[in-house]
């Protein structure tokens, strides 16, 4: 099943559509509750993978690839009231995979690791689009795994325990590597005069 063909989304708008409701129906092969996960969460799936690749156009074929992954997987599920969590973990790992292909593509000269917006960008915009240029350039120099851990705590500011169960890893861990990442990003962040203000933040929690 394409996900390019679920437009318009499935809304019922009746109060039993809860994400357990349309797990456990879209897990029964109804299609209309798979239209409905889709509805509901295309703009997650969207906003996880631009934050991942930062800006640049849209990743279609990364979005895409992530439905199909959680339709696919969806009898992995052990708790069908989790599905949030679930999407977000399945989307984070399609993204990780994709940054390791784009990594040896670039590496083998088929490609750039990552995409920039080529229009500039007038006013008040530019201060903006160069912070988020500088972000990616030193997220681009991270492995894979510590990029989806650096979105997931400190740019979509999930708790820790959410980061430990979508990267299914034990909690002491995640908060062992996102400790060591929040050090590291912070000292390189001093180099970059665009990312000053921001150093000292992800000890807080993340970027504000």
């Amino acid at each position: 099943m394409s996900v390019h063909t679920l437009h318009p989304p499935f809304v019922s708008g009746d109060p039993q559509d809860s994400d357990e409701a349309l797990a456990r129906a879209a897990r029964a092969g109804d299609r209309r509750a798979c239209q409905a996960i889709w509805g509901k969460y295309a703009s997650l799936v969207q906003r996880l993978v631009r934050r991942f690749f930062g800006p640049g156009p849209d990743h279609p074929d990364v979005c895409q690839e992530a439905f199909l992954r959680v339709f696919k997987r969806l009898n992995e599920l052990r708790d069908p009231a989790a599905l949030s969590n679930f999407i977000v973990g399945i989307t984070l790992g399609v993204a990780r995979n994709e940054a390791r292909r784009r990594r040896i593509r670039a590496l083998v000269g088929l490609g750039l690791p990552d995409e920039w917006p080529a229009a500039p960008v007038a006013g008040e915009q530019d201060e903006a689009r160069e912070t988020l240029a500088a972000l990616y350039r030193l997220l681009g120099r991270l492995s894979a795994e510590d990029r989806s851990l650096f979105v997931a705590r400190y740019v979509e500011k999930m708790e820790l325990t959410e980061v430990a169960s979508v990267h299914r890893m034990s909690l002491s861990t995640v908060k062992r590597r996102v400790a060591r990442l929040g050090l590291r990003m912070n000292v390189r962040m001093r180099i970059e005069p665009a990312l000053l203000r921001y150093v000292g933040l992800l000890g807080l929690g993340g970027m504000r």
